[in-house]
């Protein structure tokens, strides 16, 4: 029997061929293009069966909302832009 352990999660593999374990990696989601494109992975990491589709409807949903908030962002940036510039104009 061996011991795996990863970021405070241990594991046991008794009798396992293979055991594939999550790595942690960072995902730049700056844009509302970099979700989109991390949406696309989900798709078709579910699409391919690597995940399964509850867990990539969690991670869809996740995006959604951080692709809201980017979108929020930029409107309220917008806003303040044009505040200023008709603030100037009086």
């Amino acid at each position: 029997m061996n011991n795996i352990t990863d970021n405070n999660t241990s594991i046991t593999q008794d009798n396992c061929e293979d055991i594939s374990i999550p790595t942690s990696y960072r995902i730049d989601l700056k844009s509302i293009d970099d979700v989109r494109l991390e949406m696309a992975k989900v798709y078709r990491s579910m699409k391919s069966g690597e995940l399964q589709s509850s867990d990539g409807t969690r991670l869809v949903y996740v995006l959604t909302q951080i692709g809201k908030m980017i979108e929020v962002h930029e409107v309220e940036k917008r806003l303040v832009v044009l505040e200023l510039a008709r603030e100037k104009r009086r």
